[in-house]
């Protein structure tokens, strides 16, 4: 009986963390200052391309908006971090350090209106998996 009761708890208790909803953007998952970073290598690596606003250009999209959000609607953050952290900036891809993509991340979540919290967007993709972009709360 015990062994079964064990085994119940066990399970029970496996559903419960199963059912957690992922966090998102809208969970406070950057900090000002890292968007204050960001916003300074943003404009140094990204503002010729997607212009000083965010709002894109000829060469690239806008980075915010609800186009862009819908654009990674449900996806994990590490699928916009890994993205951007290969691919960018366009006359230099891989150039940025994680931290500089984590950083420039923030900013564009900071625009977006995703609200800000007490500690910094971490730099690793895998930990960014866990969070979900999503168009709203």
């Amino acid at each position: 009986m015990r062994g079964m009761a064990a085994l119940m708890l066990a399970v029970t208790a496996g559903i419960g963390a199963a059912a957690q909803p992922p966090r998102t953007i809208w969970d406070s998952v950057y900090s000002d200052a890292q968007a204050g970073r960001g916003k300074k290598a943003y404009i140094t690596h990204c503002a010729s391309c997607h212009n000083e606003g965010l709002q894109g250009g000829d060469l690239a999209p806008a980075l915010k908006g609800e186009e862009f959000l819908l654009r990674w609607n449900d996806k994990p953050l590490s699928e916009f971090f890994d993205r951007t952290q290969k691919t960018m900036p366009q006359d230099n891809p891989g150039g940025l350090s994680p931290q500089e993509t984590a950083d420039i991340i923030a900013y564009v979540l900071q625009v977006n209106k995703a609200p800000s919290g007490g500690g910094d967007l971490p730099s690793e993709s895998a930990a960014l998996g866990a969070v979900a972009m999503t168009k709203g709360q």
